[in-house]
């Protein structure tokens, strides 16, 4: 059985600099689930996400923003 887990923000990296979405997630979803978020969102295209325990976020890398 699948825990709800804490609500962590969706961070945008670009560019070098980090970018705070709208969006949240579970700490316990799958980077796929998070990808998913952000492009439909349309915020971007992802190329890798990662959760930063220091911040207890997300982290989208992309090429690009909008």
């Amino acid at each position: 059985m699948r825990t709800k887990g804490r609500r962590c923000r969706i961070l945008l990296e670009f560019n070098g600099k980090m970018v705070k979405s709208d969006l949240f997630a579970s700490d316990v979803e799958q980077p796929a689930d998070i990808s998913m978020k952000i492009r439909d969102g349309g915020l971007g295209k992802p190329f890798r996400v990662r959760f930063d325990d220091s911040q207890s976020a997300w982290v989208v890398s992309t090429l690009e923003y909008r």
